[in-house]
């Protein structure tokens, strides 16, 4: 299970980091901004840095937990 230990109260801008709790066996989490893997993180602490862009808008977030092989 992966679990978002970021929270983000409203809409922001610019780079900010995303950190996440991984609780399974995982060798990678990615993080996806609306669609599109914005960073990887290959050990703790699962923190990647995601750029949310200039301009303050809704976002789609997504943290996936993959194993050695990709699953």
């Amino acid at each position: 299970m992966v679990a978002f230990l970021t929270l983000f109260l409203g809409l922001i801008a610019g780079v900010h980091p995303v950190a996440v709790s991984v609780t399974a066996p995982v060798s990678l989490v990615e993080v996806e901004l609306d669609g599109t893997i914005a960073g990887r993180a290959r050990s703790a602490p699962w923190t990647v840095s995601v750029d949310f862009g200039p301009d303050l808008a809704p976002h789609e977030l997504v943290a996936r937990g993959l194993d050695a092989e990709g699953h």
